[in-house]
């Protein structure tokens, strides 16, 4: 029932309607005799008749008719009241979940989020942590609605997904400071020739698979070992087996004790970091990702006028 006018109401215009106390009561699944004390109860708090009563019936008396056209009318302007309250308290309670993974330090996101709230305080953003292993699993399975800064991979080929580009990163080999490589700049094709290499299995990412294929193709004598994700027990690894990791470079930060080089090689495989999300989304999902792509092209031209500034030096 709503609240916001006299529950009697209801009861009245289904009587005026029906024309008998009796056929409103079946209607109204209740007593007649309860009716009819309902009727009493709002006929002495109004101050006035709303029915006349007789052997045949009922009849609205002239106040009642009047009383019955306007009685809609109020219950009609609290249910449109109602349905705007409703439809504020939803705006107000919409959030997104952003999937987030272990051992990951985002570069854009945050600057995303924080100007986001500002633009939309009503809006909750909440952060969900997932190991990677589960983590597009959980996305598919609608556990969360964006994913965090991280690369593309084949998902996002699939219909019904999309994906934003935010920057763009790339590979470089992690190993322990005693490693016979550590001491070098760079890491050539050539210097993996013989080495044991840590890097993501196949079918995870484009980029990694461009990459091993030409590992595969250029240097056949490098062994490489599949993992599902960069677990924070790949350093130990690393530092027991003499393994090298190939990794991004933007996670640098989350493996301090290893000797983090890029690599050289003749061929470039640059990964695509950004934002996943399903093309169905909300409003709320569709606005963050909006500002994300307005905000990216602002960072896009910051790099290129210092790229540009740094070439004039």
């Amino acid at each position: 029932m709503n609240p916001t006018y006299d529950r009697h109401l209801d009861s009245f215009i289904v009587i005026a309607e029906s024309g008998s106390f009796s056929s409103a009561a079946d209607k109204l699944f209740v007593s007649r005799t309860a009716l009819i004390q309902q009727m009493n109860l709002l006929e002495k708090d109004l101050g006035f008749q709303l029915f006349d009563r007789h052997n045949k019936g009922i009849t609205l008396t002239a106040a009642g008719q009047y009383f019955y056209q306007e009685a809609k009318k109020m219950i009609r302007a609290s249910n449109r009241v109602l349905q705007r309250c409703r439809e504020l308290e939803e705006k107000c309670a919409q959030s997104i979940r952003i999937g987030t993974l272990p051992n990951f330090t985002a570069v854009l996101l945050p600057q995303i989020c924080r100007r986001f709230s500002e633009l939309h305080p009503n809006v909750a953003l909440e952060f969900i942590d997932y190991p990677l292993e589960s983590y597009f699993k959980n996305f598919v399975n609608n556990n969360f609605d964006i994913t965090t800064e991280y690369m593309s991979g084949y998902l996002f080929e699939e219909p019904g997904y999309s994906f934003i580009k935010l920057m763009e990163d790339r590979h470089c080999c992690g190993m322990s400071p005693t490693h016979p490589l550590a001491m070098k700049k760079k890491i050539s094709i050539d210097d993996l020739r013989g080495q044991k290499v840590l890097m993501y299995a196949r079918g995870i990412t484009r980029a990694d698979d461009l990459l091993r294929d030409y590992i595969t193709a250029t240097a056949p004598d490098v062994e490489i070992i599949d993992i599902g994700h960069y677990g924070s027990s790949l350093p130990l690894r690393c530092e027991l087996e003499g393994l090298i990791l190939i990794y991004y470079s933007m996670y640098w930060k989350s493996f301090p004790s290893l000797a983090t080089l890029p690599i050289d090689i003749s061929m470039d495989f640059p990964i695509d970091i950004g934002l996943g999300y399903k093309l169905d989304s909300n409003q709320a999902v569709k606005q963050f990702i909006e500002l994300a792509e307005e905000m990216f092209q602002v960072f896009r031209k910051k790099d290129t006028h210092r790229a540009t500034r740094a070439e004039r030096r």
